[in-house]
């Protein structure tokens, strides 16, 4: 087995070796969400040499983004990139041997088996617990081991989940799935190097799983402080009668619905996401909307004001309202001119 050139230092660390590159290289690894967390992560598995690298993001890049997450440059937020495209266009310049899958849409009950199918470990970049409790579901439901991460101000957490070795997220968050924190980036900031210092933890752990040595992932909700340094690693036991792990209960996944709203963290928006047998023409809706707004597009997705509020529209029929954080009225303003 010959080790190219570029992965040579890595394979030389003794846990890793040249088999464990080649098992990095035989990999498929599966990020969701590239902000702070996600992005970062995608640049050091790319690096890394994972053989495939599935990319999932419903967001497009914003200004805001360029002081923390690595991948993105200013002319990915002149031109609203969706968050995915630009990483994949980035990274395919940092790593051309990697195959890179992009997906831009939101991450559902009913598209998160697909999307999550095959994957060697799957990586958390988000920014909500809903999402979270769902892919925690999914992966024990098809023995995927996941990553959990997170980072406000200067505080940051990770935690890795093993079915079948480890407690789940359930079991250290029951019931996360309908909390929401009055903390976000929007509200009380986040500083750029506890992102990147999650993300190296996170993308460590994948790399245990990578090559085989799940055995050795931490145990623990790790707990980073940056600015006082400190690190607490915090036991996380199995929750007796867990409805995941221990039940084999998918609540989440079995969930349908007509049209979804999330509120996006960092920013007052909503997600509109429509059922999933709702389809759009985006061509028509594009060439409606511009007899009645000024309406900016690219290939990805169309973006125009209505009075107050903001509205991109993406292709896959989902809509980020921007300038309030009610649902309804995302809904509303959906509805009239969208459809639905």
């Amino acid at each position: 087995m010959i080790i190219p050139e570029r992965y040579a230092r890595q394979a030389l660390v003794s846990e890793i070796g040249e088999a464990g590159q080649q098992a990095i290289r035989q990999s498929r690894v599966v990020i969701i969400g590239l902000g702070a967390l996600g992005s970062n992560i995608a640049n050091i598995l790319a690096r890394a040499g994972v053989g495939s690298l599935c990319l999932v993001d419903r967001d497009f890049v914003d200004w805001t983004n360029l002081q923390r997450q690595g991948l993105y440059e200013e002319e990915d937020a002149a031109n609203s990139l969706p968050k995915a495209v630009a990483a994949k266009n980035r990274l395919a310049r940092i790593n051309s041997e990697v195959d890179y899958e992009v997906i831009v849409d939101d991450v559902n009950s009913g598209n998160v088996e697909k999307i999550i199918s095959g994957a060697t470990v799957v990586l958390d970049g988000l920014d909500n617990f809903y999402t979270r409790a769902l892919i925690n579901e999914a992966c024990v439901k098809m023995r995927i081991p996941w990553i959990y991460g997170g980072c406000i101000a200067t505080y940051g957490s990770t935690a890795t989940f093993v079915p079948g070795i480890t407690p789940c997220f359930n079991c250290l968050f029951p019931g996360v799935s309908g909390h929401t924190s009055p903390f976000t980036c929007d509200t009380v900031g986040v500083l750029g190097p506890i992102a990147f210092m999650v993300a190296a933890w996170e993308a460590s752990e994948a790399l245990k799983i990578l090559v085989g040595k799940k055995d050795q992932v931490s145990r623990g909700l790790t707990f980073i402080e940056l600015w006082h340094n400190s690190v607490t690693i915090a036991p996380v036991e199995r929750l007796q009668g867990c409805p995941v792990c221990e039940k084999q209960e998918f609540n989440l996944l079995n969930r349908s619905g007509d049209l979804m709203t999330t509120s996006l963290c960092g920013r007052k928006a909503v997600q509109v996401v429509p059922a999933g047998s709702t389809k759009i023409n985006f061509e028509l809706t594009l060439e409606t909307l511009s007899k009645i707004f000024q309406v900016e597009h690219n290939a990805y997705l169309l973006r125009f004001r209505c009075g107050e509020y903001g509205i991109v529209l993406f292709r896959d029929g989902r809509a980020i309202v921007f300038g309030t954080e009610d649902p309804q009225v995302a809904r509303s303003l959906y509805g009239r001119y969208i459809g639905g």
